[in-house]
């Protein structure tokens, strides 16, 4: 039988391991900047919760609350010993005076404006070539507070390590910026057709298919979009990227009424819930890209109306 009382040592050396550098971790933060922006309503864009296009979703604050969002980033004094800052969304939250528990944030932006639910942790990692290039950490958070609220602090961390910043709360109200404003979206082409032939590889097997109706027709949008700036909240400077996926996009028909779903064209397969993440460097836009997306409807001649999360970018005739 072999003993495990010689690993014993082991195990309790790696547990400090893992100690020590959790306490370490907020003490090599320093704040290298911050952000707060005050909202009445925030609107809830994500599509996979809500029906941007034509029946918005809208977080609502009431009079006695605001929403306060804070963007923030840390430089990190990275050593041979630290490689990695990790403070988990637990060990996050916003003291305010009188209060005897930190709030929670209860959302975050990955990609400005859509506003997801819950918190983030902050993590941050040391760059493979450090000390030659450096890297910071970033919280991007949303929490609510009484529309009074005029001071705060971001505590971040726990215990005697536990990071206590100081934020002014005493900003305007002010509304988030639409989608569009960050994207070009132009129309191309549309069709309308009986069917769809496809083909799948499945390994290095191509398996030919058809996508045939049984009410309607398919109708097909090709589009460009251009991201026109950084939406990525944690992106470092002059390292820009844009985010975006097919079901950020409705077409509306002739009648009024939206067009049903099917996804778009990716290497003659369809596909839903499929996104784009375009990155560039420096200043200006990004180079277009070209999506195919596909609706199901009656394929009725007159005038389509496309939707990008929940405003119109674009009116294309069919047919005449």
């Amino acid at each position: 039988m072999i003993s495990n009382h010689p690993f014993l040592p082991a195990l309790a050396l790696a547990a400090t391991a893992f100690v020590t550098p959790a306490i370490a971790q907020t003490e090599a933060l320093t704040l290298s900047s911050l952000t707060v922006t005050r909202y009445d309503t925030m609107p809830n864009i994500d599509p996979d919760l809500a029906s941007p296009c034509c029946a918005l979703h809208t977080y609502e604050s009431g009079e006695a609350e605001d929403f306060i969002y804070i963007d923030a980033n840390f430089a990190v004094a990275w050593s041979d010993e630290l490689e990695r800052v990790q403070v988990r969304a637990g060990d996050i939250g916003l003291q305010l005076e009188n209060e005897p528990e930190a709030r929670s944030a209860w959302g975050r932006f990955n990609f400005f404006p859509e506003v997801e639910r819950g918190g983030n942790s902050l993590n941050a990692r040391r760059p493979r070539d450090w000390p030659e290039e450096n890297a910071g950490g970033h919280l991007d958070l949303v929490f609510t507070v009484p529309a009074g609220a005029t001071s705060a602090t971001l505590v971040i961390g726990e215990g005697e390590t536990t990071m206590r910043i100081p934020v002014d709360l005493n900003v305007p109200v002010t509304e988030l910026p639409e989608a569009s404003s960050f994207f070009d979206v132009a129309i191309s082409g549309i069709s309308a057709s009986p069917e769809l032939v496809t083909e799948d590889r499945i390994g290095r097997t191509n398996i030919p298919g058809r996508i045939v109706p049984r009410l309607g027709e398919i109708v097909r949008v090709d589009i460009s979009v251009t991201a026109l700036q950084n939406i990525n909240v944690d992106a470092e400077p002059g390292e820009n990227s844009s985010f975006f996926t097919n079901t950020d996009f409705a077409l509306i028909g002739p009648a009024g009424y939206p067009l049903l779903p099917m996804g778009r064209s990716v290497s003659g397969s369809v596909r839903n819930r499929y996104s784009n993440s375009i990155s560039w460097d420096g200043e200006g836009a990004s180079n277009p890209v070209s999506v195919t997306l596909f609706f199901l409807g009656a394929g009725t001649e007159g005038d389509y109306e496309l939707f990008f999360f929940n405003e119109t970018v674009g009116k294309v005739t069919l047919g005449g």
